[in-house]
């Protein structure tokens, strides 16, 4: 099915054009945390072949020359994802996605659409609250890090630049840790240059010594250090180091908003 709206091309998926969907999609949300890369294997297995979604479910927007907009929608009613490109007229592709969701819903005999969109997307926002949809806060996620000594260093990799003059070699104690390690990671930073390994290697400057929970929600951004330091909950050894400890963790800290598309889900 193809149309010209607005002067734009609507049309549903043919095979082949999940290439742009997932570059599309990877643009648009690869500043988010929690965002999975993605591939054209993983899009075709948490999109296309997704139980209630079929290849007329999934809406296109084309400039005519390329896919500036698109959204996987389920006959129950899911919107599993929705993106554009906010180089162009970003209300006019969502609400030209929108009205098409709506309508195809409506044929498959459901009476509900849902759509999981980013809080900071105004523009989504606006368009999906003129367009009859009730704004509800979702359900709680559950995050568990299976790998710490990879997972910190992958954060700090990421903040290499912003470790320079950085000199610090410390070991972390994680109390109640997964089974398969030790729970001791020892990080050594030097001047931007960054080794993460697990156990114990030689004698570290400082010791920092906190269970899973504490540690992870210092990093995620739902606990502050310092509540968790006076609080008794993270100790650090020798106690006048807590400043360079300080500013370690708030390297550390995810300060990226979250975002999570249904089609990561279930």
């Amino acid at each position: 099915m193809t149309n010209l709206v607005h002067g734009y091309v609507v049309r549903t998926y043919r095979e082949g054009d999940e290439t742009e969907l997932v570059q599309l999609f990877n643009r648009v949300y690869e500043d988010f945390a929690g965002y999975v890369p993605r591939t054209l294997e993983y899009w075709r297995w948490c999109c296309l072949s997704r139980p209630d979604v079929e290849a007329e479910g999934i809406v296109i927007v084309n400039d005519g020359r390329k896919i500036i907009g698109y959204g996987v929608v389920g006959k129950t009613g899911n919107i599993w994802e929705l993106c554009y490109d906010s180089a162009y007229d970003g209300e006019k592709i969502v609400s030209m996605i929108l009205e098409w969701a709506v309508n195809y819903v409506e044929s498959a005999g459901g009476d509900s659409i849902v759509l999981n969109a980013p809080a900071k997307d105004h523009l989504l926002r606006d368009v999906c609250l003129r367009s009859g949809f009730a704004e509800t806060h979702p359900p709680s996620m559950f995050l568990s890090v299976l790998d710490f000594p990879k997972f910190i260093r992958e954060i700090l990799d990421w903040k290499r630049e912003k470790l320079r003059g950085y000199d610090e070699e410390l070991l972390i104690k994680v109390r109640n840790s997964s089974s398969w390690y030790g729970g001791n990671i020892t990080v050594k930073i030097r001047n931007g240059d960054v080794s993460v390994e697990e156990g114990v290697n030689d004698e570290p400057g400082v010791v920092v010594e906190a269970d899973v929970p504490t540690i992870v929600s210092c990093i995620l951004g739902t606990r502050g250090l310092l509540k968790a330091f006076f609080g008794l909950k993270l100790r650090v050894r020798p106690f006048w180091k807590f400043l360079k400890i300080l500013k370690l963790f708030s390297l550390l800290r995810i300060k990226d908003p979250w975002f999570s598309p249904g089609a990561d889900f279930g």
